[in-house]
């Protein structure tokens, strides 16, 4: 048992470095939040860009939702905050016009 610690304490170091750069990203689906009003949310680990690879993921499923009305894209609001470990979330809110 003295010998499985040993091996832990001397890897878990390793463990989070590879941990923060696993490219980890997801995003949702752009949901109506009101008449004419629409969010999504991207996160992003500092592999796949943080702040500015969330905001991309977030403003392209934005746009897509407008595309797919024949509509243009009017951002209202855009909202960045962080994630344990360094991940970014961009929330996006916009109409559809």
């Amino acid at each position: 048992m003295a010998q499985c610690r040993s091996s832990f304490t001397r890897l878990a170091p390793l463990a989070v470095p590879v941990l923060i750069g696993t490219a980890c990203a997801w995003q949702s689906d752009a949901m109506k939040i009101g008449p004419d009003l629409y969010q999504t949310s991207a996160n992003a680990s500092p592999a796949r860009g943080a702040a500015t690879g969330a905001r991309e993921m977030a403003l392209t499923n934005a746009n897509k939702k407008c595309d797919s009305m024949g509509k243009q894209i009017e951002v209202t609001d855009t909202k960045s905050e962080y994630a344990f470990p360094a991940n970014a979330v961009v929330t996006v809110t916009f109409r559809c016009r």
